[in-house]
């Protein structure tokens, strides 16, 4: 009796791919004599493209295609599927590819060959020998540096690909995986490093194959850099505390306060503007502090509504365009200019124009009048701008 193996497709607006890439799974039965594969495709309710309507026609003509719905997500999308596959199929391995086209099918073969010679997971890789990276050279870098940072701080060494979903394991190496530490449900591709280090923590005996990962066949990348890098650090830091013993929530802490952080780094470069100008309009155009304070100001205000919102909110679904948003940013900046001017105002009358030796320098008051500012300006511009410039919409 054959053995059998359960492969899931987690998509998100697949149409273009999906058919092909599963028949192409479907394919490899040709070189595992001894197995029949099935294939659980696992889509999110987001999808608004005809993926649902493309799995459901394979699945009639083949009784191996299931499909499912789920939550978004595609640590939601991987762990309902294999779930789903225990429940019903009863598989001797689960496995998971990638929907996109970008891995080839092929390595589903020497994925479960690794599991036939004694392994309870198997890890497709591009940087084995054998391996084949064909992206682009940013994405290359990316990829490279995402797992080496994960290597040296989560751990372990050995495991040099941590960031695509080519994988199969046991399905009681899956049992015993702890998916109330694992952060499956986030909105994130941390998933993939996250769910090795939880296979680790489980008692998984692992080895990688080599395997060839493209550019997407049809379609774009849903990938976002800058946001997976964030979660590869961040959760990355929040294994290595625990491992130190310091048992913080620091990836679900700091995951929450993205858009915070975001709006942080935008806030500093934007004070970085602000005090260039500022002490040019004090120093090069003799302005008073509060008056240079006021242009240098909405100067900032300028570069920050552009860095955020083609930045930090630039995923965010909102009922205004770019021009309202622009208004109501400024009239929302006003609020903190009156704040910023009000308090260097307050602090110029008290403390005067003096200077304080600090450093073997003389340091002018209004440098420190100026950095008194940004605490409250940030609250309140953050505070508002969340809720209001950049609101999410309800449709």
């Amino acid at each position: 009796m054959k053995k059998l193996v359960s492969v899931v497709l987690p998509t998100y607006n697949e149409e273009a791919n999906i058919a092909s890439t599963t028949l192409k799974v479907l394919e490899q039965e040709k070189c595992l004599q001894d197995w029949e594969i099935y294939v659980v495709v696992a889509d999110d309710i987001r999808s608004s493209d005809r993926t649902e309507q493309i799995v459901k026609e394979l699945a009639k003509k083949n009784k191996r295609v299931h499909f499912i719905k789920v939550e978004p997500g595609l640590g939601v999308g991987l762990i309902k599927g294999h779930q789903y596959a225990l429940d019903y199929l009863k598989p001797d391995v689960l496995a998971q590819l990638d929907a996109d086209g970008q891995v080839v099918p092929d390595v589903l073969v020497r994925l479960i060959n690794v599991i036939e010679e004694g392994y309870s997971l198997a890890i497709g890789s591009r940087f084995v020998t054998g391996g084949k990276n064909q992206l682009t050279l940013v994405r290359k870098i990316f990829t490279y540096g995402a797992s080496l940072f994960c290597r040296l701080f989560a751990g372990p060494w050995n495991i040099k690909e941590v960031t695509n979903s080519a994988r199969a394991f046991t399905p009681e190496l899956f049992k015993k995986i702890n998916l109330k530490r694992l952060p499956w449900r986030e909105r994130t591709f941390i998933i993939q490093p996250a769910f090795l280090h939880e296979a680790i923590l489980a008692g998984a005996k692992y080895k990688e194959v080599p395997l060839v990962f493209k550019n997407r066949l049809e379609g774009y990348s849903k990938n976002k850099v800058f946001n997976y890098t964030y979660d590869v650090v961040t959760y990355s830091i929040d294994v290595f505390l625990n491992r130190l013993g310091i048992n913080i929530r620091f990836f679900y802490l700091t995951r929450r306060a993205k858009t915070f952080v975001k709006f942080s780094m935008v806030g500093f470069i934007g004070t970085m503007v602000d005090f260039l100008f500022y002490k040019i309009f004090i120093n090069g155009l003799g302005f008073a502090p509060a008056t240079a304070k006021g242009f240098s100001a909405e100067i900032a205000i300028l570069n920050n509504f552009i860095l955020n919102n083609f930045w930090t909110f630039r995923y965010r679904k909102t009922k205004t365009n770019t021009w309202q948003k622009l208004g109501i940013f400024n009239l929302v900046s006003l609020g903190g200019l009156l704040i910023s001017v009000f308090i260097v105002k307050f602090l110029h009358i008290i403390y005067g124009d003096g200077f304080i030796y600090l450093f073997g320098r003389h340091i002018a008051y209004n440098n420190f009048y100026f950095f008194a500012t940004i605490p409250p300006v940030m609250l309140w511009n953050f505070t508002i701008n969340h809720f209001i410039t950049w609101r999410h919409s309800d449709d």
